[in-house]
């Protein structure tokens, strides 16, 4: 590595360092950060990073690890439930949109082919920022979330087939429809193939290596599906990104999709901002610098466009008016697949000149960073007149918010499965308490479904994992791990999300009390003690003791050794 290479890293990271916390400040997406941050250190303004390649290699692989994560989002069974939302919404949002879009650049004198590529591109919405607004503001599985998620998907969808349009777009080629049809008839044949495939040995793949306990095969195992699907689709000749996405499916098919997503987090975040960082590298500057009024003018009417549309198909698809204009308003800015599309279509393919993708490409950027600022303004100003019209009309004021249905409610979170969790688990089954398995041993795991408990594998010591049973809609969590440092590192995981709800620990170390009050459990209970008391119970029973005196004794010394210490304040 040469000193210079070692300066553009050092930058590269300093930048960062800088950014992000003023965005956490302004509550802005971090990843946002990582667009200005490229303009910053990219070739139109300081041009401390030269080596412009070697981002976009590594955002590629950003963009691959998106791919690969949508995927683990939409299995299959999910698929199928949101097909509507997918297929009504979706479809209808992406075409009107982009044949309005491409309508206009007609009327200003584009090509067909420029109009297609300009109405594709400003169709496509961010999935990165619409996904953490919804998300920030708790509407994700609102009904407005679900429209919103909907669309997103199936834009995401749609890259792939526009990325294997625009070659063909490129050439002049009389045969274009019956090049694209023997293309799908292709990609049909490939992705059938692969998800055959797949399905017959994901499972007993992850089954093999999850039973040696090692998390370095583990993580090898990920990437090998990653890395082995987008291989196979690009060796038939389609989008290594479709083979993200395939890989990304064929995990949520399998028990082990919330380990993998905890696995795969942080670096997928890291590179997702790579991605991004090669984004902001794009954004010629000096252009945007030297077109203010008509970037902002653009960028006003694209935004502006995008929310009239979206709002009036979700309304006339049957969606109310708080929820179309809160899915509009997270949708109203162009995305980052935009920049995909036009960098592709000016760079490689010349089917756009280099001054339109540019203005474009500002314009996608100033989008995105915009709709934190405008969604924030927009739904406070809608939430008040609202009220206001409730107020008048005398009505109570309306709760978009519908919890999604596969999210546990109003449940225990187990964590373990082994004989005490299994024990516990019988008891609640009696009392008619719902609760839900947490475990990271498969055998766990398929002891809870043979017993027909719904459960989830992975190390609850993970925050994406514990988040994935629902803490903060708990009523209670309960640790069954004989491990006591185990235990102690998920009590503290779970006040991290949750300062309020009841923990129930067990402890069979006394020496480990201690620590367990401090970091807030509810209750600490000893195996060993219970065991003591039992036994002890059962020996003056048979002795001839009074039988009501001497359980009034053990509930006594159960309470001794149970700690019931103060809930920490929120």
């Amino acid at each position: 590595m040469t000193s210079n290479q070692f300066w553009e890293i050092i930058a590269f990271f300093g930048t960062i360092v800088v950014f992000i916390p003023i965005f956490y400040k302004l509550k802005v997406n971090p990843l946002l950060a990582f667009i200005c941050a490229g303009v910053v250190l990219g070739p139109h303004m300081l041009g401390l990073i030269r080596d412009v390649k070697v981002a976009d290699d590594i955002g590629e692989l950003g963009l691959l690890f998106l791919m690969f994560s949508i995927g683990l989002d939409l299995s299959f069974r999910r698929f199928k439930i949101m097909r509507f939302y997918i297929f009504g919404y979706g479809l209808a949002q992406f075409f009107i949109t982009a044949f309005v879009f491409g309508a206009v650049s007609f009327l200003l004198g584009k090509t067909v082919h420029e109009c297609i590529i300009i109405g594709s591109g400003l169709a496509m919405s961010s999935t990165a920022v619409a996904s953490r607004l919804m998300k920030a503001m708790g509407k994700l599985h609102a009904p407005s979330g679900r429209a919103s998620i909907g669309i997103l998907l199936l834009q995401d969808l749609s890259i792939i087939p526009l990325m294997l349009l625009l070659p063909r777009l490129a050439t002049a080629d009389t045969t274009l429809g019956a090049d694209i049809g023997d293309m799908m008839l292709k990609s049909v044949g490939a992705v059938t193939l692969i998800i055959v495939i797949g399905r017959m040995l994901m499972k007993p793949l992850f089954r093999a290596v999850v039973d040696t306990q090692s998390s370095e095969a583990f993580t090898a195992l990920i990437f090998l599906v990653f890395l082995g699907t987008a291989w196979t689709t690009n060796t038939a000749g389609l989008s290594i990104s479709l083979g993200a996405f395939l890989g990304g499916m064929l995990i949520a098919e399998t028990d082990f999709v919330h380990e993998v997503e905890a696995e795969i987090s942080s670096i997928s975040s890291l590179l997702l901002g790579v991605f991004f960082l090669s984004v902001g590298m794009m954004v010629d500057v000096e252009y945007a610098l030297s077109h203010i009024p008509q970037i902002l003018l653009l960028t006003v009417l694209v935004m502006t466009a995008k929310f009239i549309i979206t709002y009036f198909i979700e309304r006339k698809l049957g969606l109310s008016h708080e929820g179309a204009v809160t899915s509009a308003v997270f949708l109203c800015q162009a995305g980052e697949f935009g920049f995909i599309i036009f960098n592709m279509a000016s760079a490689n393919f010349g089917l756009l000149s280099q001054k339109t993708a540019n203005q474009l490409q500002v314009v996608i950027a100033l989008s995105m960073v915009l709709t934190p600022f405008v969604s924030n303004f927009v739904l406070r100003r809608f939430g008040e007149w609202s009220r206001n019209m409730d107020k008048k009309n005398g009505s109570q004021a309306s709760d978009e918010v519908v919890l999604d249905e596969n999210m546990p409610q109003d449940h225990v979170v187990l964590i373990g499965y082994s004989d005490v969790g299994q024990t516990a688990a019988r008891l609640m089954v009696r009392n008619g308490i719902r609760f839900f398995v947490v475990d990271d041993k498969l055998t766990s795991i398929e002891k809870a479904q043979k017993n027909n408990r719904p459960c989830l594998f992975g190390n609850a010591s993970k925050e994406r994992i514990l988040r994935a049973t629902n803490i903060e809609g708990a009523k209670a969590v309960v640790i069954t791990m004989k491990d006591a440092v185990v235990a102690l590192h998920i009590l503290k995981m779970v006040r991290q999300i949750s300062a309020l709800v009841p923990v129930f620990v067990r402890c069979d170390d006394v020496t480990h009390w201690a620590e367990f009050t401090t970091a807030g459990a509810t209750g600490i209970i000893s195996q060993s003690q219970e065991c003591g008391i039992r036994m002890g119970l059962a020996t003056i029973l048979a002795l001839g003791g009074k039988e009501q005196e001497i359980r009034d004794a053990a509930s006594v010394m159960r309470q001794e050794n149970t700690i019931n210490v103060q809930l920490p304040t929120a």
